[in-house]
Protein backbone atom coordinates (compact mmCIF):
# COMPACT_ATOMS: atom_id res chain seq x y z
CA UNK A 1 0.00 0.00 0.00
CA UNK A 2 2.82 2.11 0.61
CA UNK A 3 4.00 2.19 -3.05
CA UNK A 4 0.70 2.66 -4.30
CA UNK A 5 0.18 6.19 -1.85
CA UNK A 6 3.35 7.20 -3.95
CA UNK A 7 2.43 6.04 -7.09
CA UNK A 8 -0.69 8.22 -6.89
CA UNK A 9 1.14 11.08 -5.63
CA UNK A 10 2.90 11.05 -8.44
CA UNK A 11 0.22 11.15 -10.47
CA UNK A 12 -0.86 13.69 -8.91
CA UNK A 13 1.94 15.95 -9.46
CA UNK A 14 2.70 14.91 -12.78
CA UNK A 15 -1.20 15.25 -13.79
CA UNK A 16 -1.00 19.00 -12.19
CA UNK A 17 1.87 19.77 -14.40
CA UNK A 18 0.36 18.68 -17.68
CA UNK A 19 -3.02 20.00 -16.72
CA UNK A 20 -1.84 23.81 -17.21
CA UNK A 21 -0.97 23.26 -20.79
CA UNK A 22 -4.47 24.96 -21.74
CA UNK A 23 -3.32 27.99 -20.13
CA UNK A 24 -0.59 28.62 -22.63
CA UNK A 25 -2.38 27.76 -26.17
CA UNK A 26 -1.75 30.30 -28.18
CA UNK A 27 -5.17 29.93 -29.52
CA UNK A 28 -6.46 31.70 -26.99
CA UNK A 29 -4.81 34.87 -27.22
CA UNK A 30 -4.27 36.23 -23.85
CA UNK A 31 -1.15 37.50 -22.33
CA UNK A 32 1.06 36.88 -19.98
CA UNK A 33 -0.64 38.91 -17.56
CA UNK A 34 -3.76 37.12 -18.30
CA UNK A 35 -1.48 33.58 -18.33
CA UNK A 36 -0.79 34.36 -14.86
CA UNK A 37 -4.12 34.88 -14.03
CA UNK A 38 -4.93 31.76 -15.63
CA UNK A 39 -2.39 29.93 -12.99
CA UNK A 40 -4.15 32.06 -10.24
CA UNK A 41 -7.37 30.38 -11.20
CA UNK A 42 -5.52 27.09 -11.59
CA UNK A 43 -4.59 26.72 -7.69
CA UNK A 44 -7.59 28.31 -6.73
CA UNK A 45 -9.70 25.26 -8.51
CA UNK A 46 -6.79 23.02 -6.27
CA UNK A 47 -7.71 24.78 -3.69
CA UNK A 48 -11.77 24.06 -4.05
CA UNK A 49 -10.95 20.56 -5.11
CA UNK A 50 -9.08 19.84 -2.48
CA UNK A 51 -12.00 21.05 0.21
CA UNK A 52 -14.27 18.91 -1.23
CA UNK A 53 -12.26 15.51 -1.85
CA UNK A 54 -10.60 15.66 1.45
CA UNK A 55 -11.25 18.03 4.19
CA UNK A 56 -15.27 18.23 3.76
CA UNK A 57 -16.27 14.59 2.02
CA UNK A 58 -17.80 12.49 5.04
CA UNK A 59 -21.44 11.91 4.60
CA UNK A 60 -21.70 10.69 7.72
CA UNK A 61 -20.41 14.17 9.57
CA UNK A 62 -21.55 16.85 6.70
CA UNK A 63 -20.27 20.17 7.01
CA UNK A 64 -21.33 23.43 5.16
CA UNK A 65 -18.63 24.44 4.31
CA UNK A 66 -17.48 27.72 2.06
CA UNK A 67 -14.36 28.89 0.02
CA UNK A 68 -12.76 31.73 -0.29
CA UNK A 69 -12.77 32.85 -2.81
CA UNK A 70 -14.85 30.72 -4.85
CA UNK A 71 -13.66 31.46 -8.49
CA UNK A 72 -15.54 28.79 -10.45
CA UNK A 73 -17.42 28.66 -13.15
CA UNK A 74 -18.93 33.00 -13.38
CA UNK A 75 -19.20 32.33 -9.31
CA UNK A 76 -21.77 35.41 -8.58
CA UNK A 77 -19.98 38.08 -6.83
CA UNK A 78 -23.56 38.67 -4.61
CA UNK A 79 -23.33 34.93 -3.17
CA UNK A 80 -22.06 32.88 -0.34
CA UNK A 81 -21.77 29.10 -1.69
CA UNK A 82 -21.58 26.27 0.31
CA UNK A 83 -21.60 22.85 0.05
CA UNK A 84 -21.67 19.58 1.96
CA UNK A 85 -21.51 16.11 1.03
CA UNK A 86 -24.76 13.64 1.08
CA UNK A 87 -25.02 9.79 1.14
CA UNK A 88 -29.13 9.80 0.30
CA UNK A 89 -29.41 6.35 1.46
CA UNK A 90 -29.24 8.13 5.18
CA UNK A 91 -31.72 10.81 6.61
CA UNK A 92 -30.68 14.18 7.12
CA UNK A 93 -31.62 17.28 8.74
CA UNK A 94 -31.05 21.01 7.46
CA UNK A 95 -32.55 23.97 10.49
CA UNK A 96 -31.99 27.61 9.96
CA UNK A 97 -33.40 31.11 9.97
CA UNK A 98 -33.60 32.92 6.88
CA UNK A 99 -32.68 36.31 8.44
CA UNK A 100 -32.29 38.84 5.95
CA UNK A 101 -30.71 36.93 2.46
CA UNK A 102 -32.55 37.88 -0.16
CA UNK A 103 -32.60 34.75 -1.49
CA UNK A 104 -31.28 31.20 -0.06
CA UNK A 105 -31.25 28.06 -2.44
CA UNK A 106 -30.52 24.49 -2.00
CA UNK A 107 -29.72 22.30 -4.88
CA UNK A 108 -28.71 18.27 -4.27
CA UNK A 109 -26.02 17.67 -7.51
CA UNK A 110 -23.01 15.92 -9.14
CA UNK A 111 -20.88 18.87 -9.25
CA UNK A 112 -18.71 16.83 -11.43
CA UNK A 113 -17.74 19.75 -14.15
CA UNK A 114 -16.48 18.81 -17.36
CA UNK A 115 -17.95 14.94 -17.02
CA UNK A 116 -20.98 15.45 -18.58
CA UNK A 117 -23.66 17.10 -17.61
CA UNK A 118 -24.50 17.80 -14.43
CA UNK A 119 -27.28 15.83 -12.67
CA UNK A 120 -29.67 17.92 -10.50
CA UNK A 121 -31.70 15.91 -7.86
CA UNK A 122 -33.37 18.66 -6.37
CA UNK A 123 -33.55 22.54 -6.09
CA UNK A 124 -35.51 24.44 -4.02
CA UNK A 125 -35.23 27.88 -2.65
CA UNK A 126 -36.41 31.15 -0.67
CA UNK A 127 -40.29 30.76 -2.28
CA UNK A 128 -40.58 27.47 -1.43
CA UNK A 129 -39.09 27.26 2.17
CA UNK A 130 -41.50 26.70 4.84
CA UNK A 131 -41.79 29.23 7.70
CA UNK A 132 -42.37 27.48 10.52
CA UNK A 133 -42.37 30.78 12.78
CA UNK A 134 -39.97 33.82 13.36
CA UNK A 135 -38.53 33.34 10.09
CA UNK A 136 -37.13 29.60 10.65
CA UNK A 137 -37.40 26.38 8.50
CA UNK A 138 -36.70 22.53 8.96
CA UNK A 139 -35.77 20.83 5.34
CA UNK A 140 -35.34 16.87 5.92
CA UNK A 141 -34.14 14.53 3.42
CA UNK A 142 -35.04 11.33 3.82
CA UNK A 143 -35.25 8.16 2.12
CA UNK A 144 -38.45 7.44 3.69
CA UNK A 145 -42.00 9.15 3.04
CA UNK A 146 -42.44 11.97 4.82
CA UNK A 147 -44.53 11.04 8.43
CA UNK A 148 -48.35 12.55 9.23
CA UNK A 149 -46.91 14.82 11.94
CA UNK A 150 -43.89 16.47 10.02
CA UNK A 151 -42.59 19.94 10.38
CA UNK A 152 -41.71 22.15 7.37
CA UNK A 153 -40.06 20.23 4.08
CA UNK A 154 -39.68 16.78 3.74
CA UNK A 155 -37.92 15.34 0.56
CA UNK A 156 -38.16 12.00 -0.18
CA UNK A 157 -35.09 10.88 -1.77
CA UNK A 158 -34.02 8.26 -3.97
CA UNK A 159 -30.38 6.48 -2.50
CA UNK A 160 -27.52 7.69 -3.86
CA UNK A 161 -24.59 9.96 -3.39
CA UNK A 162 -24.53 13.74 -4.14
CA UNK A 163 -23.59 17.09 -2.42
CA UNK A 164 -25.84 20.01 -1.19
CA UNK A 165 -25.19 23.11 -2.95
CA UNK A 166 -26.62 26.25 -0.79
CA UNK A 167 -26.49 29.35 -2.85
CA UNK A 168 -26.91 32.74 -0.53
CA UNK A 169 -27.44 35.92 -2.68
CA UNK A 170 -26.94 39.61 -0.98
CA UNK A 171 -28.44 42.30 -2.85
CA UNK A 172 -28.16 45.25 -0.49
CA UNK A 173 -24.46 44.08 0.88
CA UNK A 174 -25.47 46.68 4.18
CA UNK A 175 -27.77 45.41 5.05
CA UNK A 176 -28.71 41.67 4.55
CA UNK A 177 -26.67 38.78 6.32
CA UNK A 178 -26.34 35.66 6.08
CA UNK A 179 -28.79 33.02 6.77
CA UNK A 180 -28.24 30.49 9.96
CA UNK A 181 -27.42 26.74 8.76
CA UNK A 182 -27.32 23.59 10.40
CA UNK A 183 -26.95 20.26 8.57
CA UNK A 184 -26.56 17.02 10.78
CA UNK A 185 -26.58 13.19 9.18
CA UNK A 186 -29.49 11.59 12.23
CA UNK A 187 -27.94 7.76 11.20
CA UNK A 188 -24.14 7.91 10.88
CA UNK A 189 -22.84 4.65 9.54
CA UNK A 190 -20.58 4.91 11.93
CA UNK A 191 -17.65 7.05 14.19
CA UNK A 192 -15.36 8.97 12.71
CA UNK A 193 -12.39 7.68 11.44
CA UNK A 194 -8.64 8.07 10.60
CA UNK A 195 -7.61 8.67 6.85
CA UNK A 196 -6.66 5.17 5.62
CA UNK A 197 -4.38 4.25 2.61
CA UNK A 198 -7.29 3.02 0.51
CA UNK A 199 -9.61 6.59 0.77
CA UNK A 200 -6.24 8.39 0.43
CA UNK A 201 -5.24 6.76 -3.14
CA UNK A 202 -8.96 7.23 -4.29
CA UNK A 203 -8.97 10.82 -3.14
CA UNK A 204 -5.07 11.86 -4.82
CA UNK A 205 -6.61 10.07 -8.28
CA UNK A 206 -9.62 12.05 -8.12
CA UNK A 207 -7.55 14.91 -7.37
CA UNK A 208 -5.67 14.00 -10.75
CA UNK A 209 -9.15 13.38 -12.78
CA UNK A 210 -10.32 16.20 -11.70
CA UNK A 211 -7.53 18.97 -12.54
CA UNK A 212 -6.66 17.37 -15.61
CA UNK A 213 -10.99 18.74 -16.77
CA UNK A 214 -12.71 21.19 -14.87
CA UNK A 215 -10.38 24.43 -14.75
CA UNK A 216 -9.87 23.80 -18.43
CA UNK A 217 -14.00 23.08 -19.22
CA UNK A 218 -14.73 26.37 -17.49
CA UNK A 219 -12.65 28.23 -20.26
CA UNK A 220 -13.52 26.10 -22.97
CA UNK A 221 -17.29 26.47 -21.92
CA UNK A 222 -16.91 30.65 -21.69
CA UNK A 223 -14.46 30.71 -24.99
CA UNK A 224 -16.49 28.53 -27.16
CA UNK A 225 -18.96 32.15 -27.17
CA UNK A 226 -16.10 34.09 -28.94
CA UNK A 227 -15.91 31.29 -31.13
CA UNK A 228 -19.14 31.32 -31.84
CA UNK A 229 -19.31 34.97 -32.54
CA UNK A 230 -21.43 35.91 -29.24
CA UNK A 231 -19.14 38.80 -29.05
CA UNK A 232 -20.43 42.29 -27.43
CA UNK A 233 -23.85 40.53 -27.67
CA UNK A 234 -27.25 39.14 -26.36
CA UNK A 235 -29.10 38.40 -29.36
CA UNK A 236 -28.34 34.52 -29.95
CA UNK A 237 -30.62 34.21 -26.39
CA UNK A 238 -33.35 35.57 -28.99
CA UNK A 239 -35.74 35.84 -25.41
CA UNK A 240 -35.57 32.11 -24.26
CA UNK A 241 -34.94 31.34 -20.97
CA UNK A 242 -31.64 29.77 -20.80
CA UNK A 243 -31.42 27.08 -18.24
CA UNK A 244 -28.06 26.83 -16.45
CA UNK A 245 -29.35 23.23 -14.91
CA UNK A 246 -27.02 21.29 -16.81
CA UNK A 247 -23.70 23.39 -15.59
CA UNK A 248 -25.33 23.21 -12.41
CA UNK A 249 -27.22 26.95 -12.07
CA UNK A 250 -30.41 27.20 -10.60
CA UNK A 251 -33.64 26.01 -12.39
CA UNK A 252 -35.11 29.27 -10.25
CA UNK A 253 -33.01 31.50 -12.52
CA UNK A 254 -33.02 32.60 -15.62
CA UNK A 255 -29.05 33.06 -17.43
CA UNK A 256 -27.77 35.06 -20.32
CA UNK A 257 -24.06 35.17 -21.62
CA UNK A 258 -21.59 36.30 -23.96
CA UNK A 259 -18.44 36.94 -24.71
CA UNK A 260 -17.05 41.03 -24.44
CA UNK A 261 -14.07 42.45 -25.94
CA UNK A 262 -13.22 46.08 -25.06
CA UNK A 263 -10.41 48.05 -25.09
CA UNK A 264 -8.69 50.75 -23.00
CA UNK A 265 -10.60 53.71 -24.82
CA UNK A 266 -13.88 52.13 -25.58
CA UNK A 267 -17.44 51.24 -23.20
CA UNK A 268 -19.91 48.98 -24.03
CA UNK A 269 -23.46 49.94 -22.70
CA UNK A 270 -26.14 47.65 -21.66
CA UNK A 271 -29.82 48.36 -21.70
CA UNK A 272 -32.56 46.21 -20.71
CA UNK A 273 -36.22 46.58 -18.73
CA UNK A 274 -35.57 44.42 -15.90
CA UNK A 275 -38.39 41.95 -14.74
CA UNK A 276 -40.09 41.52 -12.21
CA UNK A 277 -38.33 39.00 -10.05
CA UNK A 278 -36.81 38.29 -6.62
CA UNK A 279 -33.17 39.42 -7.43
CA UNK A 280 -31.15 40.23 -10.35
CA UNK A 281 -27.55 40.55 -11.02
CA UNK A 282 -25.08 41.58 -14.25
CA UNK A 283 -20.61 40.52 -13.73
CA UNK A 284 -18.09 40.17 -15.59
CA UNK A 285 -15.53 37.44 -15.96
CA UNK A 286 -12.37 36.52 -17.55
CA UNK A 287 -11.17 34.16 -19.86
CA UNK A 288 -11.32 31.44 -16.93
CA UNK A 289 -14.86 32.37 -16.63
CA UNK A 290 -14.06 33.49 -12.85
CA UNK A 291 -15.52 36.52 -11.79
CA UNK A 292 -13.28 39.48 -12.06
CA UNK A 293 -12.06 41.50 -8.56
CA UNK A 294 -15.72 42.59 -7.13
CA UNK A 295 -14.21 42.78 -3.42
CA UNK A 296 -12.24 46.18 -4.58
CA UNK A 297 -14.19 47.23 -7.99
CA UNK A 298 -17.80 47.82 -8.73
CA UNK A 299 -17.10 44.15 -11.06
CA UNK A 300 -20.86 43.69 -10.91
CA UNK A 301 -24.20 45.52 -10.79
CA UNK A 302 -27.63 44.20 -8.87
CA UNK A 303 -30.80 45.54 -8.23
CA UNK A 304 -29.75 47.36 -4.79
CA UNK A 305 -26.71 49.02 -6.40
CA UNK A 306 -28.08 50.10 -9.81
CA UNK A 307 -30.45 53.30 -10.19
CA UNK A 308 -33.33 52.64 -13.50
CA UNK A 309 -33.73 56.07 -15.64
CA UNK A 310 -37.10 57.97 -15.56
CA UNK A 311 -38.06 55.57 -18.43
CA UNK A 312 -37.38 52.42 -16.02
CA UNK A 313 -34.53 50.95 -18.22
CA UNK A 314 -31.43 49.82 -16.68
CA UNK A 315 -28.46 51.18 -18.00
CA UNK A 316 -25.08 50.08 -17.58
CA UNK A 317 -21.21 50.96 -18.87
CA UNK A 318 -18.81 48.38 -18.53
CA UNK A 319 -15.75 50.13 -19.74
CA UNK A 320 -11.37 50.42 -17.99
CA UNK A 321 -11.79 53.79 -17.21
CA UNK A 322 -14.68 55.16 -14.53
CA UNK A 323 -17.02 57.35 -16.66
CA UNK A 324 -18.30 58.86 -13.12
CA UNK A 325 -22.02 57.25 -13.08
CA UNK A 326 -23.70 55.14 -10.45
CA UNK A 327 -24.29 52.35 -13.26
CA UNK A 328 -20.58 51.43 -13.97
CA UNK A 329 -19.20 47.88 -13.92
CA UNK A 330 -15.40 48.01 -13.92
CA UNK A 331 -13.46 45.58 -16.47
CA UNK A 332 -10.14 46.74 -13.97
CA UNK A 333 -7.73 45.81 -17.47
CA UNK A 334 -8.95 42.67 -18.03
CA UNK A 335 -9.70 43.18 -21.61
CA UNK A 336 -11.84 40.31 -22.70
CA UNK A 337 -13.42 37.90 -20.70
CA UNK A 338 -17.45 36.70 -20.37
CA UNK A 339 -20.34 38.86 -19.05
CA UNK A 340 -23.77 36.78 -17.40
CA UNK A 341 -26.68 37.80 -16.02
CA UNK A 342 -29.41 35.91 -13.60
CA UNK A 343 -32.92 37.29 -12.83
CA UNK A 344 -34.10 34.97 -10.23
CA UNK A 345 -37.38 33.61 -10.32
CA UNK A 346 -38.47 36.23 -12.85
CA UNK A 347 -41.84 36.84 -14.38
CA UNK A 348 -40.19 36.52 -17.87
CA UNK A 349 -36.32 36.56 -19.31
CA UNK A 350 -35.51 40.09 -21.16
CA UNK A 351 -32.39 40.43 -23.23
CA UNK A 352 -30.20 42.86 -23.02
CA UNK A 353 -28.87 45.14 -25.79
CA UNK A 354 -25.39 45.75 -26.17
CA UNK A 355 -23.63 48.56 -27.46
CA UNK A 356 -19.80 49.14 -28.24
CA UNK A 357 -18.65 53.14 -28.19
CA UNK A 358 -15.70 55.24 -27.34
CA UNK A 359 -15.65 55.68 -23.97
CA UNK A 360 -15.43 59.80 -24.38
CA UNK A 361 -18.87 59.39 -26.07
CA UNK A 362 -20.75 57.44 -23.76
CA UNK A 363 -22.21 60.54 -21.58
CA UNK A 364 -24.22 61.08 -25.09
CA UNK A 365 -25.91 57.68 -24.97
CA UNK A 366 -26.86 57.88 -21.56
CA UNK A 367 -30.24 59.22 -20.52
CA UNK A 368 -30.16 62.93 -19.83
CA UNK A 369 -31.02 62.51 -16.32
CA UNK A 370 -28.27 60.42 -15.41
CA UNK A 371 -26.52 61.94 -12.51
CA UNK A 372 -22.68 62.26 -12.40
CA UNK A 373 -20.60 61.03 -9.82
CA UNK A 374 -17.49 62.02 -8.19
CA UNK A 375 -13.71 60.81 -7.91
CA UNK A 376 -14.57 60.88 -4.00
CA UNK A 377 -18.06 59.76 -4.28
CA UNK A 378 -16.81 56.60 -6.18
CA UNK A 379 -13.82 56.40 -3.16
CA UNK A 380 -16.92 55.90 -0.99
CA UNK A 381 -18.96 53.51 -2.34
CA UNK A 382 -15.66 51.03 -3.25
CA UNK A 383 -14.65 51.39 0.58
CA UNK A 384 -18.17 50.39 1.62
CA UNK A 385 -18.44 47.96 -0.67
CA UNK A 386 -15.42 46.37 0.37
CA UNK A 387 -15.87 46.38 3.82
CA UNK A 388 -19.14 44.52 3.48
CA UNK A 389 -18.06 42.39 0.82
CA UNK A 390 -15.23 41.01 3.34
CA UNK A 391 -18.19 41.00 6.05
CA UNK A 392 -19.82 38.50 4.49
CA UNK A 393 -17.33 35.76 3.79
CA UNK A 394 -15.85 37.28 7.80
CA UNK A 395 -12.57 38.55 7.02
Amino acid sequence: MENDLRESWNELCDSLKESVDYIFDPKLGVDASEQAEGLRHHLRMLYWAVDRTLENNDPDRPELGWVYPSKVGQDNPDGLYMSAPLDLSRTYRLTGRMDTVRYLGFSLMDLRFGRGSITQLLNIGTPELVDIGESRFIVVLSPDPAPDNHVGNWYQMAPGTCRMLVRQFFSDWTSENHAELHLECLDPSGPPTRLDPVRTVAVLDDLASEMGTVPKFWTDYVVAQRDRGEVNSFDHIAGRKISGVGLGGSDQQAYGGCWYEVGADEALLLEVTPPNCLYWNIQVGDTWFQSLDYVNLPATMNDSQARLDPDGVLRVVFSHRDPGIQNWIALGGCPQGGITYRWNNPDSAPVPSLSLFPVSGIHGRLHPDTPRLSADERAALNADRRRHALRRFMR
